[in-house]
């Protein structure tokens, strides 16, 4: 993934995985036991809503997250002139913040908090800014784990279930 969520393991990253653990592991995938998500190859990026600002927020960063997050206009500007990137970063942010903003108050603040207390992992898809693999069409996904909580009493960022 890269950024604030760094790297996401394939199993051969996992030194300690024993054969007998990977065996279970394939029979499991095999037999339809294993719940599993394609790992993706594009831009991380953790996606936010402050209902008190009326703004989406990203962060690349922990530093990101204590400041509260990034706006559109921060976003563009970090990663202005880089071509694709530039592009697949503001539009898909843009995409974000129109969805949230269209949905119920209360909605908004059972996802994110009240402000942007809930960072959501995602990632960009964008064939403007391929990584390793070239997707061809524009995609955010948001992971199934690896959010974060911003704890503004503590100044601590931490692990958030969000299932």
């Amino acid at each position: 993934m890269g950024g604030l969520a760094g790297h996401m393991n394939h199993l051969y990253d996992n030194r300690e995985l024993t054969f007998s653990k990977m065996k279970e592991i394939f029979e499991s995938a095999a037999t339809g036991k294993l719940e599993v998500s394609e790992k993706t190859d594009g831009q991380n990026l953790f996606i936010s809503y402050s209902v008190k600002d009326g703004k989406a927020k990203a962060a690349r960063n922990k530093g990101n997250i204590k400041s509260g997050g990034m706006d559109a206009a921060q976003l563009a500007k970090k990663f202005s002139n880089r071509g694709g990137l530039t592009e697949a970063f503001t539009e898909s942010f843009d995409a974000f913040e129109r969805l949230v903003k269209s949905l119920p108050i209360e909605t908004q603040v059972s996802i994110f908090g009240q402000d942007a207390n809930i960072f959501y992992n995602s990632e960009i898809m964008d064939y403007r800014s391929a990584n390793v693999i070239n997707y061809d069409k524009k995609s955010l996904v948001i992971h199934r784990e690896g959010h974060a909580m911003f704890n503004r009493k503590t100044a601590a960022i931490e692990d958030v279930d969000v299932s």
